[in-house]
């Protein structure tokens, strides 16, 4: 990626929308420049153009780092949990483990974690519209070592992952446990009702997420 296309991602993830004559100005460039590289940032799905009416005129466009670019920004996200499975289990008390199974133990630690990492998001995604947070969150699972993918449905959207970390971890069926890390995940990060569902019998290693929409945003679609 070019000097100027970074420091125009660098500008959005730092101060939010911009106009193309903010950026041009912030960099030094002729707008003309930046409008070429902003055709190409959109192009690669790394920044999103919307219009803003200053009351005056006709309305401006501005631009702003999409989902896949704010989740690209947390790489090495393995390491990340690690730290976080570290430090939970030393929060744990004695007495909440007492009569638990280890397999218990495990999925008590995993889905204090999950909380933990959803809030650590949430100042981000506040505001954003369902669908950006959908793609964000797919686009952290694919950080955390799966292979995972969206659509919207009917109903709302599914987010499959063919590569669950917590699957392998926990090592159950999906549907199991392990997707139950997810969907509590899912569920915190996207302000909406996430259920386990099940996945196609020719993917067995699928875990399947069907995400409803809220009563009042469907209302709008």
């Amino acid at each position: 990626m070019s000097n100027t296309k970074a420091e125009i991602l660098a500008l959005l993830k730092r101060n939010g929308a911009h106009t193309v004559g903010q950026l041009a100005e912030a960099v030094h460039l002729a707008p003309v420049t930046i409008r070429q590289h902003l055709t190409r940032l959109e192009a690669d799905g790394l920044v999103l153009a919307g219009q803003r009416s200053n009351g005056n005129g006709r309305p401006h466009y501005e631009f702003r780092l999409s989902a896949k670019a704010h989740a690209a920004a947390f790489p090495g996200r393995s390491d990340r949990l690690v730290e976080l499975l570290v430090r939970e289990i030393g929060y744990l008390d004695g007495a909440a483990l007492a009569g638990l199974s280890a397999a218990d133990r495990t999925a008590m630690v995993v889905q204090r974690v999950a909380g933990r990492l959803a809030d650590e998001y949430a100042p981000l995604l506040e505001g954003w519209p369902l669908q950006e947070r959908v793609s964000f969150a797919t686009e952290v699972m694919h950080a955390d070592g799966g292979f995972a993918e969206w659509e919207q449905t009917d109903r709302g959207y599914e987010i499959r992952d063919f590569n669950c970390l917590f699957h392998r971890l926990l090592g159950d069926a999906p549907g199991g446990d392990s997707c139950n890390w997810h969907s509590t995940f899912l569920s915190r990060m996207l302000g909406a009702d996430v259920s386990v569902g099940r996945c196609p019998d020719a993917s067995p290693q699928c875990c399947r997420y069907v995400v409803a929409v809220p009563l009042e945003a469907a209302a709008t679609r």
